[in-house]
């Protein structure tokens, strides 16, 4: 795992959390991270990971 493409991605999806509350978007973060995967699979573990991290953030 890299750590730096994990923070990358921890970042985006920080930054797609926050522009849903000021959009209408009716995507989901799980469709987002399944559209990051299918853009870049080389790094599918990078970004669960920081799916995983993120929503560790937001459940508290």
């Amino acid at each position: 795992m890299n750590p730096q493409v994990i923070e990358y991605y921890e970042n985006l999806l920080k930054f797609e959390v926050m522009e849903t509350q000021y959009t209408s978007t009716s995507q989901t973060l799980n469709e987002i991270v399944e559209g990051y995967i299918e853009q870049n699979a080389v790094h599918e573990n990078d970004i669960l990971t920081a799916y995983t991290n993120v929503m560790k953030e937001l459940i508290g």
